[in-house]
């Protein structure tokens, strides 16, 4: 497993803290972002995501968990700008690895998000256990809001969800009635991730919305609005 740890992000929509790029073959079989539809392949975070691929910028596993330890008490950052947790040989979560970030993240503000199939047993079992540790929060991607009702239900972990582009900035509602808040981020200039910190919530009532976005954002509308 390699990944990046930027100390200080560049990206204006994050804002200036600690971020993380994890290689993509971390990302999980059954994402159905993965290829053509996934943000994270294409602009300069798409160049910076092959190098960390290629282990051309990264660090150890161990190394790097050995990092995060090392952030100041209640550092707020964010793990993945793209890439997932640590995985098995058979495609689900690596429990011991994923134990071993959030061991070393205790102290601090992070948060992630997850493709991994919450509703895998064992999958389930490691995103729980990851949310029982204070500090860094794993919020379960779903790809529409059916499936964030799904994930809901299953109370393990706080729920994203992929909103059409064109989707009101208020007032969205899952079908079984759950408050959608669209992220902050994309429809206030002047909100970043690290004034909102509302991902970093774990007990939080409310689905984070991301509208689509990037390239793909046109096929990915249409992908979220017909399934």
């Amino acid at each position: 497993m390699w990944i990046h740890l930027t100390p200080k992000s560049g990206n204006t929509k994050v804002g200036p803290i600690p971020v993380t790029t994890t290689e993509e073959k971390s990302c999980p079989p059954e994402c159905s972002l993965k290829g053509n539809d996934c943000y994270a392949r294409f602009g300069p975070l798409g160049i910076h995501w092959k190098q960390v691929s290629k282990r051309s910028r990264e660090d150890n596993w161990t190394n790097f968990c050995n990092r995060v330890r090392k952030f100041a008490a209640y550092q707020l950052w964010r793990h993945n700008q793209a890439g997932d947790l640590p995985q098995r040989q058979d495609g689900r979560l690596h429990k011991s690895k994923c134990m071993q970030l959030s061991r070393a993240a205790k102290h601090t503000r992070g948060w992630t998000y997850t493709h991994y199939d919450p509703t895998n047993t064992h999958n389930a079992e490691v995103i729980s256990a990851m949310n029982s540790v204070n500090g860094l929060t794993v919020n379960l991607s779903a790809d529409n809001v059916r499936m964030a009702d799904k994930y809901y239900k299953l109370g393990i972990g706080p729920v994203t969800t992929v909103l059409p582009q064109d989707a009101p900035h208020r007032g969205n509602k899952t079908p079984n009635g759950l408050p959608i808040v669209v992220c902050p981020a994309q429809t206030q200039d002047d909100i970043s991730c690290a004034q909102c910190k509302l991902c970093q919530i774990k007990n939080r009532k409310t689905i984070v919305g991301f509208l689509a976005h990037g390239i793909a954002k046109n096929r990915l509308s249409k992908k979220v609005q017909n399934d």
